[in-house]
């Protein structure tokens, strides 16, 4: 056989030589070239179309301001029989006694412990009795508020209302606790203390005779009592919502109430029904009066006029604007002007027709 071929010398493949290759040079970076500076839009300028403005109104003068004014508000008003003097209570708790024809303060007629507010002049013509919140009624001297008798309601609450009889001899006063009493002005003593209301009264008034009474709360319900016997002689929801501001007729037969359901209504008490309906305030009606022939009817108002009224239509004959906050307090002058007294202190005179009114007497000074 034949040899094996002789093997064969393999070489292998010679390593590529190593060769140091030099780092690679990196290209410098390109320079930051800034782009020029561009100047930037000016904003657009709307176009502002030509207005019209309207001024504030100009503002009301200032009140007169009397020093020995009241320093808050008139809550009462009464013109003495002769008509030349006026009293006025305030919340202030004094009385004031004026001269209506002098237009000048008479005396600081009395101080009560809290608000005042009542002051009726006596048919004596010597004396007022004056009432206030805090559960007294006094007797005072016109000519030097000399303290004559005090009336205390003691756990009867503050003397809300109080009206007295024609001959000064019975007062009538109602009571925050609902209590009605019934004073013997002569006699010095109580007659009775009547019970019934449920809430605060807010309205009081005696017959022309004398011999009834009516009381009104602030639920609206109104009772008619005997004076004397202190009997209640009648009872009924007369509005919904406080009754203010209640007088008789002349006849004695019908009454004329207020309330803060914004109306003013006439009852026949005979019957207990209402009569006639006069409607026009914007708020509580809070005081009311009757011109001496019966004829006119005064209404004062939260809402901040006065109204006259004419007795036999119901309609409105003039509004008196105080323009300055809730009246409180109505009467007519002597001459038939009317008169207010309300929240900014001050008591006013209007003409009888309507129109502008005068302040009379100004209110202290802030």
């Amino acid at each position: 056989p034949a040899p094996p071929p002789p093997e064969q010398a393999v070489t292998p493949p010679a390593a590529p030589p190593v060769v140091a290759t030099p780092p690679a040079i990196q290209p410098a970076p390109p320079a930051v070239v800034s782009p020029p500076a561009v100047a930037p839009a000016p904003p657009e300028v709307a176009v502002i179309p030509p207005a019209t403005v309207a001024p504030l109104p100009p503002a009301p003068p200032p009140l007169p301001t009397l020093p020995e004014g009241h320093r808050d508000a008139v809550v009462w008003l009464a013109v003495a029989p002769d008509g030349r003097s006026i009293m006025s209570a305030s919340t202030d708790h004094t009385i004031k006694l004026w001269d209506v024809g002098g237009k000048h303060l008479i005396r600081d007629l009395g101080v009560h412990k809290d608000m005042a507010r009542t002051a009726l002049y006596m048919p004596d013509g010597v004396s007022a009795l004056t009432a206030g919140d805090d559960g007294e009624i006094v007797r005072r001297r016109l000519a030097d508020g000399a303290i004559l008798h005090v009336f205390q309601s003691g756990q009867n609450g503050g003397v809300r209302q109080l009206a007295i009889s024609p001959d000064g001899k019975r007062a009538v006063s109602g009571h925050d606790t609902g209590n009605v009493i019934v004073w013997d002005v002569v006699g010095n003593s109580v007659l009775h203390v009547l019970t019934g209301h449920d809430w605060s009264v807010s309205a009081v008034a005696v017959s022309p005779d004398g011999k009834q009474a009516v009381s009104g709360s602030i639920d609206g319900t109104l009772k008619l009592w005997d004076i004397e016997s202190g009997k209640q002689l009648r009872s009924w929801h007369g509005h919904e919502q406080g009754t203010y501001g209640a007088t008789f007729t002349a006849d004695g037969h019908h009454l004329i109430t207020g309330s803060g359901d914004l109306t003013i209504k006439l009852w026949d008490l005979d019957s207990g029904r209402e009569v006639k309906r006069f409607e026009g305030h914007e708020g509580t009606v809070y005081t009311l009066t009757l011109s001496a022939d019966g004829k006119r009817l005064l209404s004062g108002s939260l809402d901040g006029t006065a109204r006259l009224w004419d007795m036999e239509s119901g309609n409105q004959i003039a509004m008196f604007d105080s323009r300055t906050g809730p009246i409180y307090a109505v009467a007519f002058a002597a001459d038939g002007t009317v008169l207010t007294g309300g929240y900014d202190r001050t008591i006013r005179d209007w003409p009888a027709a309507g129109g502008e009114g005068v302040v009379l007497f100004a209110g202290a000074p802030e």
